[in-house]
């Protein structure tokens, strides 16, 4: 590898004192601060960050640039752009890296030349962890398990940017991501189609560990599937191909029970606006009260946003913001 091994891109908004705080972790690193630098890539937040990031003192060569909110994969683009290292390493601002994170993303390159590194990025929870976080983290926790299963061959849903490296010069051939996904979602699986057509392979490593410091309540997953089920009718218009692989264009693969209900939800709020309202208070209800009925609920509704979301998108036409 060259002198500057690597460069980490950590895309932010409004999460400030996460983002000191993972500054701060990886200054700890098995690896030398001279061998890698960090790029804060602030998508538009007024919250303190970028003169956080522009004072902060640390062991490594920081540097960050600002632009107007323009969504993760400008952000990320925007950072990749001004990356110096041979390894450029995506990390999220909520991640929290152990000390030998970067000596995992460089045995694995190592062990895979020319391969995109999937890092692992389990959620932690306890005792004290939110209901919505615990969701997530029974889900995502069950997913990196089967990532991690000697044989599993990973599928095109799988693949997840948040803790992922790639060399410079592919990222640069492939073109970055696509600054039309504005909204949350679908970005890296739109990037991972580029990239397995440019014949680079995505190899999952269990040893590139950073956990997941998850912050989001009901109102932000719902949110967030909204925006899913938006960006993936973006992303079976840019590339009809992967349309199968994708929720949208597996209907039926939900219960039949399921999917009448579904169906009956999503014509009473086109009709009716405000239900979408009142499933969202209800399921802020159940979280609120720690009820058991939570996570049982929460697969169900989350899909119907996901399908509300794309929905609107199908009428509207292609449309990332």
């Amino acid at each position: 590898m060259s002198e500057l091994a690597f460069s980490i891109v950590i895309p932010t908004y409004q999460r400030c004192s996460l983002l000191r705080e993972l500054l701060a972790v990886l200054a700890g690193q098995t690896i030398p601060p001279n061998r890698y630098e960090l790029i804060v890539a602030v998508d538009g937040s007024e919250d303190g960050t970028r003169e956080m990031a522009s004072h902060f003192a640390a062991p490594y060569e920081l540097r960050s640039i600002w632009q107007p909110n323009r969504g993760r994969a400008s952000a990320c683009n925007a950072g990749i752009r001004l990356a110096r290292g041979e390894i450029v390493i995506l990390l999220d601002d909520d991640m929290y890296p152990g000390r030998e994170f970067l000596e995992g993303h460089a045995a694995a390159h190592q062990a895979h030349p020319g391969c995109a590194i999937i890092g692992a990025a389990p959620v932690l929870i306890d005792d004290s962890s939110p209901p919505a976080t615990r969701y997530i983290a029974n889900r995502f926790n069950q997913h990196l398990a089967n990532l991690a299963r000697d044989g599993y061959l990973m599928k095109f849903r799988d693949f997840y940017s948040g803790n992922f490296s790639l060399r410079r010069d592919l990222f640069a051939k492939v073109g970055g991501f696509d600054e039309d996904f504005v909204v949350y979602g679908n970005e890296d699986l739109e990037f991972s189609y580029r990239l397995a057509a440019a014949g680079v392979t995505a190899v999952f490593s269990p040893a590139a560990v950073a956990t997941q410091r998850y912050t989001k309540d009901f109102a932000g997953l719902a949110r967030d599937n909204l925006g899913k089920g938006r960006t993936a009718v973006l992303l079976s218009r840019k590339h009809p191909q992967v349309l199968p692989h994708l929720k949208i264009g597996a209907p039926r693969e939900a219960s039949l029970k399921w999917r009448v209900v579904r169906a009956s939800l999503l014509r009473a709020t086109e009709a009716w606006p405000a239900v979408a309202s009142v499933i969202l208070s209800m399921m802020q209800w159940l979280e609120r009260r720690r009820s058991r009925f939570f996570a049982p609920s929460c697969m169900a509704v989350l899909d119907y946003f996901y399908w509300l979301g794309a929905r609107a998108a199908m009428k509207e036409g292609v449309s990332g913001t």
